[in-house]
């Protein structure tokens, strides 16, 4: 933090301290306002009124020099808030999305407290649908910049502050792409995900696909003349479409043992890349061969890697085992890799992949031995996001954030420590500076 005055940084600190309860505050009303995907549960507020929230927050602080407001998908704003630099400094955007997943009528049941949406404070934390993911860093960095403003800090280089719909659902068409697109793109990008404080400069890609492979339907007392040979001329009255999707799930599987072999990366522990089938449905009815088979999978890959390659592999897996079959050559399967690929955002993730040494990672890892004392954990996300998106497309991105996938993500009681949030806030505070550069008085 050599960077930054230590005078200013420390009145910053402070002031963190002294408005620590307008930070809470302000995210658990945050957490109070509808944002649920409505790609995951259909309803009609999408994300609307917590972006709307969020707009009138940003304008109302004399932080900004612009909010941006707009709609790509009826209901579900992006919202993106500027602080322009005076000049020669790195700009930065902090990055998240305001999206929230359902809680499912089961976690309800289960909630404790005073329920899912409600923001509560119990217990030195801070409970509801988003407090870890990711509704606490989004109040983090936002009161991040109005203290910074307030305490007449100025930076040298533009702050971005970008709020996306869609996340959960993968709708970067609609949220994270767009602002891209609308020429918000800077020095660095920080996506402040649940790390709980670990620095990801690299992720790994994500693939989604489905195999639907034919067979034969026909009464199951064939099943002799399906499985056995038969004589000459006679022609075969079925093919289970189950016993070829076994031939392609054990092909699926022996890649994967090659990939667990053979396969590493210097930032991901063994075993790191592997394939799912996540759902199988075959037939229609419990007296008949099945005719159809249809499976969907998931993977993650090493960041090293690209979906393409990756997607090679699995599709030269799949027609090795169409070819070798005398049936299946003329009745191939279909594969629909990455999965919805003819639609507006299919479901492909690509990898991260910052160097580890990065600029931006070395400023995190200062702020946070100064800020926290802390020392730094340098390591792979265990999970993807955003930045899967915008580090392909030349935006430099790398995760750092409060909060934990533990801490009840997508499950029952998600919460977040306020002590945290407060951490938070101050580290955002002191990388935002460290990065932007300040701009003497």
């Amino acid at each position: 933090m050599d960077t930054v005055p230590t005078t200013k940084l420390d009145r910053v600190l402070r002031a963190v301290d002294d408005r620590a309860d307008e930070i809470v505050a302000f995210a658990a009303e945050l957490i109070r306002q509808p944002s649920i995907n409505p790609d995951l549960e259909p309803n009609e507020l999408a994300e609307r009124p917590a972006q709307d929230w969020l707009r009138d927050q940003l304008l109302a602080s004399a932080a900004f020099a612009s909010v941006d407001s707009w709609e790509v998908a009826e209901a579900r704003p992006n919202v993106v808030a500027v602080k322009s630099g005076s000049g020669g400094g790195r700009s930065l955007t902090w990055s998240a999305h305001t999206d929230v997943v359902p809680v499912t009528p089961e976690q309800a049941e289960q909630w404790s407290g005073a329920g899912p949406f409600s923001g509560e404070v119990r217990d030195g934390k801070l409970w509801g649908r988003g407090a870890s993911d990711m509704k606490g860093a989004i109040a983090a960095y936002v009161m991040a910049a109005r203290i910074l403003h307030d305490q007449g800090v100025a930076l040298q280089g533009d702050l971005i502050l970008a709020q996306a719909s869609g996340e959960e659902s993968g709708r970067r068409d609609i949220g994270c792409n767009a602002i891209l697109a609308r020429g918000y793109r800077s020095d660095l990008a920080i996506f402040p995900e649940p790390s709980n404080f670990r620095i990801y400069p690299t992720a790994k890609g994500e693939l989604y696909f489905r195999l639907t492979v034919p067979g034969k339907s026909t009464h199951i007392c064939n099943r002799n003349l399906v499985a056995q040979a038969l004589p000459h001329g006679v022609e075969r009255p079925g093919v289970s479409a189950i016993d070829n999707m076994l031939k392609y799930q054990l092909a699926l599987l022996e890649l994967e043992r090659q990939w667990l072999l053979w396969r590493t990366n210097p930032n991901v522990p063994p075993g790191g890349m592997f394939i799912n089938i996540n759902t199988l449905q075959a037939g229609t009815s419990i007296t008949s061969v099945p005719d159809s088979c249809d499976a969907t999978g998931s993977l993650l890959f090493y960041p090293d890697l690209t979906a393409g390659e990756v997607m090679a592999e699995i599709r030269a897996t799949v027609d090795r085992v169409t070819d070798a079959d005398y049936w299946l050559r003329d009745h191939p399967p279909t594969l629909d890799l990455p999965l919805d690929a003819d639609s507006a955002a299919p479901w492909v993730k690509e990898p991260v992949n910052m160097p580890f040494d990065h600029p931006g990672v070395q400023t995190i890892a200062s702020a946070l031995h100064t800020v926290s004392g802390r020392d730094p954990i340098v390591e792979t996300a265990p999970f993807v996001c955003d930045a899967n998106f915008w580090f392909p497309l030349g935006q430099p991105s790398l995760i750092f954030g409060l909060g934990d996938p533990s801490w009840g993500i997508h499950g029952t009681n998600e919460f977040l420590p306020v002590a945290d949030l407060l951490e938070a806030t101050k580290l955002f505070a002191a990388i935002t500076m460290a990065w932007c550069g300040v701009a003497e008085a």
